[in-house]
């Protein structure tokens, strides 16, 4: 099995259907045979299981602690594919995503590699969304490298990949809180194993939910500060406990 794809969901029923089927129907050049996609459900209780079940998922997994990490590390631990895809269940893969997954990672050697959302905004938001993520996501490791010495990378948890023997060496996913899961585990990579590649053409779109209950600037913020404390002092700065459960 060249690819597992992993997609954990909590109560995702107005969701999941469409994210299954962005990777089975849009994949250029890669066959069904060549991949797997396991719905890791995080104790849904709505109709979750069968949707994703009636839309062609693989493996149906029940997670019980609530988080996303423990989720991807379920899936992780029951999947098969020798690069391991992690997609949220409110994302829409494009045609090039596991293509170009491949390319990064074999082709160009990179242990892990991750890439934007589309928020899919109007106006000036999406234009800030996208010099944001395209422009400044990409050189912010290089910078903080060149001013501080400390290695790390750049992850968004609902769109990145990395190689199987990459997520062994590192112990598999950490049981990292939410709001700093994907700037852990971008640290342990790139400190363990290899660079981490954040691919500014490797976008998958997405809901803007993120923002609703904060708004755009307050997420950002809260990123950014969870992001720079795990880059200095290896553990995320929890500001809100629930967020991990979604």
């Amino acid at each position: 099995m060249k690819f597992s794809i992993i997609i954990p969901a909590y109560n995702e029923e107005k969701f999941i259907e469409s994210a299954i089927r962005s990777v089975l129907a849009n994949q250029k050049f890669i066959t069904r045979k060549d991949f797997e996609i396991l719905i890791v459900d995080n104790n849904s209780i709505d109709r979750t299981k069968e949707i994703a079940h009636q839309a062609g998922a693989d493996k149906i997994i029940f997670e019980s602690q609530k988080g996303t990490n423990f989720a991807r590390q379920k899936g992780f631990s029951e999947s098969q594919g020798r690069i391991v895809a992690f997609l949220d269940a409110d994302c829409i893969a494009p045609e090039d995503w596991l293509l170009r997954i491949e390319k990064d990672l074999n082709i160009n050697n990179y242990a892990a590699v991750s890439g934007p959302y589309d928020y899919q905004l109007k106006g000036i938001k999406q234009i800030l969304s996208n010099f944001w993520q395209k422009i400044i996501c990409p050189i912010i490791p290089q910078v903080l490298y060149f001013i501080f010495r400390k290695k790390t990378g750049l992850i968004i948890n609902g769109n990145w990949a990395a190689k199987r023997e990459t997520l062994e060496k590192v112990g598999g996913i950490p049981p990292a809180k939410f709001e700093g899961d994907d700037a852990f585990i971008a640290n342990l990579i790139s400190r363990n194993v290899g660079p981490v590649f954040f691919d500014r053409h490797l976008v998958v779109k997405t809901s803007s939910r993120r923002f609703q209950k904060e708004g755009m600037v307050r997420t950002a913020f809260i990123y950014a500060l969870n992001y720079l404390n795990v880059y200095f002092k290896n553990r995320p700065l929890i500001i809100n406990k629930q967020r991990d459960i979604r």
